[in-house]
């Protein structure tokens, strides 16, 4: 073929080599664009994601911190400055805001970055703000806090208390990156708060407070008389458990500062150990502990002194006289007996034997005025009888005047001293006072009851001393019905009457001593009567032992009160005893506290049936006291602080 005809044959080609060239280039252009597009829209993406996440964690990272500066400081200033018991409880504050301190630090935007030092440089870039106007926080009691630890009140701490508040909080936070991107993180918590307040000291506790206390009970020394007993038990010695067949129930605590307790045999074998049974040669004693024992205890302090019981006779106050004039070593002198007690005769205090009240007598001439009672203290006050000297037989009974709607009840406390026998009669109904005796003497009803004014002196309550300076006793040998006792059929202390006898020496019990209305019930389960009754009677000692001294032998003999023979001197052994008739069953409905355990030789089993009302503090009027351990100084110790965290919210994703 000749070259003519060959580039005739290609002359409709030309040109396509360079549109392949040009679409070829322009195809490449395309991915490139749409490369560099990709590219910028990841980097964009990118961009938008990480400062998205940065303000998200700003946000986050800025409640946890709102959150922790909450915690620090409900932890540091929840007490008040100079926290005194007198205070009352804590000052918390009530409201719907945050404090100052933390709205004034985190109220505008913060860094969450560290310094590069720290080596945090590399964290997400952001920051935080608290909203001030969103975010709440108050502060609520926890169910079941005692009156005392209501925010503002002024009653003063005597007992340890632990007191429970939730500061609720609802916390609101905005998060912010470099870019100006925002978002906004909620959380809603509590942040519980515990503290324990305590006093500077333990108020005075009622040697009521015990069903048995024995300052000296040595160990393997005797065994207890058998029973049931329950209530608080403790011995600042030891205990010691016999082999009787009615064995021992023990419904409350028993504790020792002995390290052993001893377990008496019939043979005399005497096994000391901190168990709760012991075996000797095939017989086991097992007291049934239904509350334990403890021990290697503290000693319980016996009472430095006797409350001023002399003195309350006066005053309603007694404890106060130390404080006061017209006193000597806490009790009233001669010249101050003289010029307040008067006999039911209008015979002033001389030192003789005699029964006296704090009265002025009536007078006959002109300006005539009528028999009154000597009232002191704030509020005006007198407290009772004062027997001088020894007394043949005192009776207590619970009695009424009138019959039917009309009906008053009466508190009446009979007195023999040799020939003459006095009269003492509370009309409860009417708030009145009687002294009579058997040579026609009468004071008539005096306008006023005694009254206790040193357990809550803004608001006393009726309440007889009767304080006798020598023994109440009886002659065994003579079988007669002297001593203390109850009426020959009925019940002894009235409702609504509280009355405690205190003597200078041996107090015999020769009879039944019961309440109107029982406290508890007389079995194992000790259960509470409901309403709780008000009548109490205590039976006081620092000079001699009280003695159960039934006439004739009995099957059982029931005396309800709290009993106290106790006196702080170097070797003083003042207890309970019953020596001489027999008695099968004692049952005493409250408590004993002694100096010393002693005989029991006349009772076959002595049942203790607590008084429950004892255990919150009631007692017979001006009883003695005990201070228990409390810490040195006024504390209150806040417990350790953690949020719980109830819900979280990121609420930029919703």
């Amino acid at each position: 073929m000749s070259h003519s005809t060959f580039a005739k044959k290609y002359d409709g080609s030309r040109g396509v080599a360079l549109v392949t060239a040009l679409l070829l280039l322009s195809l490449f252009m395309i991915m490139t664009l749409s490369m560099v597009i990709a590219t910028t829209s990841d980097t964009l993406i990118d961009g938008y994601y990480r400062n998205s996440r940065a303000s998200f964690y700003g946000a986050d990272s800025g409640v946890s911190i709102v959150r922790q500066a909450l915690i620090n400081d409900v932890f540091n200033n929840a007490m008040p400055t100079g926290y005194a018991p007198a205070n009352g409880a804590p000052n918390l504050t009530i409201g719907t805001g945050f404090p100052s301190d933390i709205t004034s630090a985190f109220g505008s935007y913060q860094s969450i970055l560290g310094s590069s030092s720290s080596g945090s440089s590399a964290s997400w870039p952001g920051t935080f703000e608290l909203d001030t106007t969103k975010s709440t926080l108050s502060v609520t009691q926890a169910a079941g806090n005692n009156a005392l630890c209501a925010p503002g009140s002024t009653t003063a701490i005597t007992i340890n208390v632990t007191c429970t508040y939730n500061y609720n909080y609802h916390i609101v936070v905005y998060g912010q990156s470099r870019s100006g991107e925002v978002n906004q993180v909620e959380e809603y918590g509590t942040v519980p708060l515990s503290i324990v307040m305590a006093p500077a000291a333990a108020p005075p506790a009622p040697f009521s407070r015990w069903s048995t206390l024995f300052d000296q009970y040595g160990l393997c020394s005797a065994p207890l008389v058998p029973g049931t007993f329950s209530g608080t038990m403790f011995s600042n010695d030891s205990w010691n458990w016999g082999s009787f067949s009615t064995g021992y129930i023990l419904n409350g605590p028993v504790g020792a500062h002995n390290a052993d307790v001893g377990y008496i045999y019939n043979d005399g074998t005497c096994d000391a150990s901190a168990a709760t049974s012991d075996t000797y040669r095939g017989t086991t004693i097992a007291p049934r502990f239904t509350g334990g024992l403890a021990t290697g205890q503290p000693k319980v302090p016996l009472p430095a002194d006797t409350f001023s019981q002399e003195q309350a006779v006066l005053d309603g106050r007694g404890g106060a006289c130390a404080a006061g004039g017209g006193c000597t070593n806490g009790q009233p002198s001669n010249t101050t007996l003289a010029a307040d007690l008067t006999s039911a005769g209008g015979t002033a205090w001389s030192g003789s034997n005699g029964v006296f009240l704090p009265y002025t007598p009536a007078s006959s001439g002109p300006p005539a005025t009528p028999a009154a009672l000597r009232l002191s203290g704030s509020p005006p006050a007198f407290g009772g009888l004062f027997v001088q000297g020894n007394v043949d037989q005192m009776v207590l009974q619970a009695s009424t005047s009138g019959s039917g709607s009309t009906a008053h009840k009466l508190q009446v406390v009979t007195i023999t001293q040799g020939s003459t026998t006095t009269t003492l009669t509370l009309d409860l109904t009417a708030g009145t006072t009687e002294l009579s005796d058997n040579h026609g003497h009468d004071t008539g009803a005096l306008s006023g009851l005694p009254e206790n004014t040193a357990t809550n002196p803004s608001s006393p309550t009726e309440g007889c001393m009767v304080y006798v300076t020598g023994n109440i006793s009886s002659n065994p040998s003579n079988n007669a019905p002297t001593g203390l006792s109850g009426p020959s059929s009925g019940a002894a202390i009235q409702d609504g009457s509280a009355v405690t006898i205190t003597a200078g020496g041996t107090i015999s019990v020769t009879g039944n001593i019961t309440y109107s209305t029982e406290p508890v019930s007389l079995s194992v389960s000790d259960t509470p009567v409901t309403p709780a009754p008000t009548n109490v009677l205590g039976i006081f000692t620092t000079g001699g032992n009280v003695q159960f001294q039934p006439p004739s032998n009995v099957s059982t003999m029931e005396v309800d009160a709290s009993f106290a023979t106790i006196n702080a001197a170097p070797g003083s052994t003042y207890g309970l005893e019953a020596s001489w008739n027999n008695i099968n069953t004692l049952n005493i409905v409250g408590g004993r506290v002694q100096n010393q355990a002693r005989s029991g030789a006349s009772l076959g089993q002595r049942n203790i049936y607590f008084d429950q009302r004892f255990s919150g503090g009631f007692a017979p009027p001006w009883f003695p006291t005990t201070t228990l351990p409390a810490p040195p100084t006024d504390t209150a110790t806040v417990q350790p602080v953690i949020a719980k965290r109830l819900s979280w919210v990121n609420a930029s994703a919703q």
